[in-house]
């Protein structure tokens, strides 16, 4: 990866459970940020790929306002995933209170088209109950 002149704007916290990647997304985010959480997720992925199905949940708390590199990077990180990958569902959590949703919000609802299977949330208790579904725990 090249060095780049910007440092990472926002920030990310990665959690697991129940074959559940959560990503609380925060603040404003470049391409920086969006590149060092996508090294922070695939850190999991052999562990999870080795114990079956698993689902991703980003929850996007702040703003949708993002350049539309970000889009373009996140399509293709899923996309060129391994082949042996075993995710099943990305579910995007945005609340009606995020700055930008009632604009930005269908961008997110066709992000993964022919990818992978996603759907937006208004809050996490669905998204988490999707993607149960999806993997055969709910």
């Amino acid at each position: 990866m090249a060095t780049s002149a910007f440092r990472p704007h926002g920030t990310a916290l990665v959690e697991l459970s129940d074959a559940i990647l959560t990503v609380h997304m925060r603040g404003d985010w470049n391409a920086e940020m969006r590149s060092q959480t996508a090294q922070q997720m695939r850190q999991y992925a052999p562990a999870l790929n080795a114990a079956g199905p698993w689902a991703i949940c980003n929850i996007l708390h702040d703003t949708l306002v993002y350049s539309e590199a970000l889009y373009t990077s996140a399509r293709q990180d899923y996309a060129s995933r391994p082949a042996d990958s075993r995710l099943r569902a990305v579910a995007f959590v945005i609340a009606p209170t995020v700055e930008g949703a009632s604009l930005l919000t269908p961008r997110f609802e066709t992000l993964l088209d022919g990818v992978v299977d996603a759907r937006v949330f208004v809050d996490p208790e669905g998204a988490r109950l999707w993607l149960l579904q999806q993997l055969g725990r709910a």
